[in-house]
């Protein structure tokens, strides 16, 4: 009877350290898949339509938020808003690819040529070897896992995971404007 108590003990902590684990395997995958340049792999643990998707609402709020003020006195202001929009949603779809993940991952700015490269350079891969190496995790709720990634000017930059089943998808980024 003890022996079985003792197993089904140590099963259900052993079960609960791996749903605890299971976000760090996302992002061991994500790393391997941006380092690999494998957009198949990336594209499992990336929810790119809902990451688009949030990408382009932050950005396109903070954009409102700075002009707003002025386009209220402007009788083009609608127009001026729509070609923004369209900026904005040309320029994350633009970024927002593996080698552009990369980047931010990296905490730098990804420039547009970098971002369409197919084939990395040797110390773009040795660079890109060190993604998440100065990053903090931290559980949000049980099915949020938020990675904050330091930039170059000493902000951070929050990437969101989002439980799906089993498995973790990458859903969202928190970029300082």
């Amino acid at each position: 009877m003890k022996k079985a108590v003792w197993i089904i003990g140590i099963s259900i902590i052993a079960i609960i350290g791996f749903i605890a684990a299971t976000p760090f395997f996302t992002v061991s995958s994500i790393k391997t898949a941006i380092v690999e340049q494998d957009s198949e792999k990336l594209s499992e643990n990336v929810d790119f339509p809902i990451f688009r998707q949030n990408l382009k609402k932050q950005f396109n709020t903070a954009m409102m938020k700075n002009v707003g003020a002025e386009l209220q006195n402007n009788p083009f202001a609608a127009i001026a808003a729509g070609f923004a929009t369209n900026m904005v949603d040309g320029v994350v779809d633009s970024f927002v690819t593996p080698s552009g993940l990369a980047m931010l991952i990296e905490g730098k700015k990804p420039s547009l040529s970098r971002s369409r490269s197919r084939n990395p350079s040797k110390t773009d891969r040795a660079n890109r070897d060190d993604l998440f190496k100065n990053a903090r995790y931290s559980y949000d709720s049980v099915n949020r896992f938020s990675i904050y990634v330091p930039t170059d000017t000493g902000e951070e930059i929050r990437f969101i995971l989002q439980r799906d089943g089993v498995s973790w998808k990458l859903v969202d980024m928190i970029v300082p404007i």
